[in-house]
C-alpha cells in the first residue's frame, strides 16, 4: 500500500526531472511560443490519442477561463486541460484566447501557434495551425508549470512528449475534437 502512496510523488519528481519547470518570473514581456512543423509522417514514438483518464501530475493546481475567441474550440481546450491534474476551469484562471493567424507578439520563432506568458498569465492559441487542437492547448497549459523539452515532436506519449518545443503536422495526421 504504501508503494501506491508514493507512485505519484516519485511520477511528479521524475516529470520535473526530465521537463525543467519553466524560470519565467511572474510575468515576462516575452511569452513561451510554441511553433508548428510540417513533417510527411509521424514518427512512432508520437501517440495520436488524446490524454487518458489519469492526468498527469503537476507542482500545484491552477485554473483557467476560456475567452469568447475560443468558444467554437471549448471542447478541445478542455480535453487538452484534462492532461494535467490539478488545472480546473474557472471564472476567474488563466485568460485563454484564440487567434485567426499565427502569433506574432510571443518574443521570437516563426510559425508560432501557441504562446504562454508569464507561466499562466495568459494563453493564445491559433487552432488553424495545428492538426491537434487539444495537444496544442495541453502544451500550452504544461508551461503553467514546465519549459519545452527535448522531444522533437509534441504528442500524447507523456508529460515530457507533450511539453516538445514544436507541433508538428503530419500530412496524414487526423484532428482529435
Amino acid at each position: 500500500m504504501r508503494k501506491l502512496f508514493l507512485a505519484p510523488a516519485l511520477l511528479a519528481l521524475v516529470l520535473a526531472v526530465l521537463v525543467a519547470p519553466s524560470s519565467q518570473s511572474a510575468f515576462n514581456a516575452e511569452g513561451h511560443g510554441t511553433s508548428a512543423v510540417e513533417l510527411a509522417a509521424a514518427p512512432a514514438d508520437v501517440l495520436s490519442e488524446g490524454p487518458s483518464a489519469a492526468a498527469w501530475p503537476v507542482p500545484n493546481a491552477r485554473t483557467y477561463r476560456i475567452l469568447s475567441s475560443c468558444s467554437p474550440y471549448a471542447s478541445a481546450i478542455r480535453t487538452g486541460a484534462r492532461a494535467w491534474s490539478g488545472l480546473t476551469e474557472s471564472s476567474s484562471g488563466t485568460p485563454v484566447e484564440c487567434r485567426n493567424g499565427y502569433i506574432t507578439d510571443c518574443g521570437g520563432g516563426s510559425r508560432v501557434v501557441g504562446c504562454n506568458w508569464g507561466a499562466g498569465q495568459r494563453i493564445a492559441l491559433y487552432m488553424g495551425g495545428v492538426n491537434d487542437d487539444a495537444l496544442l492547448a495541453a502544451h500550452e497549459f504544461g508551461h503553467n508549470w514546465y519549459g519545452h523539452s527535448s522531444y522533437q515532436c509534441a504528442g500524447w506519449g507523456s508529460a515530457a512528449q507533450v511539453m516538445a518545443p514544436a507541433i508538428c503536422n503530419y500530412s496524414s495526421a487526423t484532428t482529435i475534437d
